[in-house]
């Protein structure tokens, strides 16, 4: 028989993992299971854009894999580095921030806790020149059409894409433990590998934007975290769990 954990989170992880931890720290063992795979194809192109530091005034980063290619240009040329040193970056959740910290920059908004308060806080601050809104190749459209209704000027520019994982199996629960998403391209990877028995599980999301995805999807949320954080994620399945 296989001994399943109270949770698995469908994401990648990288040691000390915060996460991880959180969850020990009740009481709960998690492990992390990767639905997706990255791929930078456009690296080259990005770089070139990002030497027109002048043109913008900002960045939008819609997730840790944005910090990644950034990470990638920054160490082909240095002179970028020092370049955006300063310019504000708007990071959709911790994660992301703390990722672009890591590549030297620094982060605005992330304690907004999804990608429409992201957005109300980008239109708030009211920037005059395009920022530079970088994600990937299935991103969703909250942030775009709130800043194209507020007439705040922006360039999207896709850096990396998403594709799911073929090999993915996970074993089948009793009802008892947690299957947690992490994003809607996750809902997708799952689906698309026919090999897990969605109902078989307790069903729990990052946030509000992949709490509706598996909704409209058809599948029952438990609980979704109240901010994108361990913190966050573990008090909701805690609460539903001990309730």
């Amino acid at each position: 028989m296989v001994d399943l954990p109270d949770a698995i989170l469908l994401r990648s992880a990288d040691p000390p993992d915060g996460y991880l931890a959180a969850f020990d720290e009740v009481g709960l063992r998690a492990v992390c299971e990767p639905v997706l795979s990255f791929a930078f194809p456009r690296q080259d192109a990005f770089t070139d854009r990002l030497t027109r530091r002048a043109d913008y005034e900002g960045v939008v980063a819609t997730s840790p894999r944005v910090a990644a290619a950034l990470g990638r240009a920054f160490e082909e040329q240095e002179a970028l580095a020092q370049a955006w040193r300063g310019a504000p970056v708007y990071a959709v959740g911790p994660k992301t921030a703390g990722r672009i910290r890591d590549v030297g920059l620094d982060p605005k908004g992330a304690d907004a806790g999804s990608a429409d308060a992201l957005a109300a806080r980008i239109i708030d601050d009211a920037p005059t020149a395009p920022l530079l809104f970088l994600c990937g190749n299935r991103r969703r459209d909250t942030i775009p059409r709130r800043l194209r209704d507020a007439d705040i000027p922006f360039e999207e520019m896709v850096v990396y894409e998403t594709h799911p994982r073929t090999d993915l199996t996970l074993p089948s629960s009793d009802g008892s433990a947690w299957l947690v998403f992490f994003s809607p391209s996750g809902i997708d990877a799952v689906e698309a590998s026919g090999t897990v028995a969605l109902d078989t599980y307790r069903l729990a999301a990052i946030g509000p934007t992949t709490g509706g995805a598996l909704e409209d999807a058809g599948h029952g949320v438990e609980a979704v975290a109240d901010t994108p954080s361990p913190d966050g994620l573990v008090s909701a399945i805690y609460e539903e769990t001990e309730g």
